[in-house]
């Protein structure tokens, strides 16, 4: 019973490797490596990497060609509904020779608008996977054509099909398809103050009060208070920094040992691999009531997801493990 792993935004990533980037200057890459993209697509790689049976369900374009080839070459088990426009190229430029440690550059193009037609035949490919699901994953932003609500539709038929779903979105997106009682939503910390809390509290993932490697009280109540209002499991990560668990008001940090950071290669698809980590667990040891996950639960399952995330930091590839990974 495979993931199905929805990617509404899908695409090429590009990631080159260079000494030091200089505006305005010819800039000579070491190496480059274009791969299949997007966290949908990153969440099922990963899941498939740690044995997992997993496919991907997202739109094509008139390079659909490519984006599968590239597919079927490492193995990963896309599906594409076809539709016109191109499916977008994101780069990130890697800086080794920082002195304290790599920089990472990321250059996001806009996706193409999808067609009518293949907003419909996406929906009814779901409906026809559902039923020998193990759980949906729906990861990331739409492109534009799709309507508003749609990824809470998808969200919905997995509900009347009885299969778990995983999210991992933020503001309005992740509002609307809380109503459909995920059984997990796996944001950042910045991510989710930003929906929830974005009058009370300021700072980004790596800077202001929310970067603190030490969470204020009045931040942790007020994440214990939203998480009383959704009758889902919270799973904030942040960084390098500890995890925060919530459910029902009630919370758990559970603390991260850091990478240092020369092993620091690219942040590019850590969040995605960690899902994907944590979603490995819950099915291997299997998770029944997904719909009241205890946080013993969840604690235990931010190792493997940890472990996965730190794995896709060492590598310049979104959603890949490193070799040491693989061999442990």
């Amino acid at each position: 019973m495979p993931v199905i792993s929805i990617c509404l935004s899908p695409g090429l990533q590009r990631s080159v490797i260079i000494d030091t980037l200089i505006p305005g200057e010819v800039n000579r890459l070491k190496s480059v490596v274009i791969d299949v993209a997007g966290k949908g697509v990153n969440v099922c790689r990963v899941l498939q990497r740690l044995g997992i049976e997993a496919l991907c369900l997202a739109q094509g374009g008139s390079n659909a060609d490519e984006v599968m080839a590239l597919a079927r070459s490492e193995g990963l088990e896309l599906r594409l509904i076809a539709s016109s426009g191109t499916l977008r190229t994101c780069t990130s430029i890697i800086e080794t020779s920082m002195a304290t440690g790599r920089r990472v550059t990321e250059l996001v193009e806009p996706s193409a608008c999808v067609d009518e037609a293949c907003v419909a035949a996406l929906a009814e490919a779901l409906l026809t996977l559902l039923p020998t699901a193990s759980a949906l994953v729906i990861a990331g932003s739409m492109a534009p054509g799709y309507p508003p609500g749609y990824q809470a539709h998808l969200a919905d038929l997995a509900r009347q099909t009885g299969v778990p779903v995983a999210i991992d979105q933020q503001g309005a997106a992740l509002v609307d398809v809380l109503s459909m009682r995920p059984a997990l939503v796996k944001i950042n910390l910045a991510e989710f103050v930003a929906t929830f809390l974005a009058d009370r509290f300021r700072g980004g993932e790596h800077s202001g009060m929310l970067a603190q490697p030490a969470l204020a009280a009045e931040l942790t109540a007020a994440i214990a208070d939203v998480s009383r209002g959704y009758a889902t499991s919270f799973v904030l990560t942040r960084g390098a920094n500890s995890i925060v668990l919530a459910r029902d008001g009630q919370l758990r940090v559970v603390a991260v040992q850091p990478l240092a950071a020369s092993e620091v290669v690219s942040p590019i698809g850590s969040g995605d691999s960690f899902l994907a980590g944590m979603l490995a667990q819950l099915l291997q040891t299997g998770a029944t009531d997904w719909e009241r996950l205890s946080l013993d639960d969840l604690a235990d399952a931010t190792t493997l997801a940890t472990a996965c995330a730190q794995s896709n930091a060492r590598t310049a590839r979104p959603g890949f493990l490193d070799e040491s990974f693989a061999r442990h």
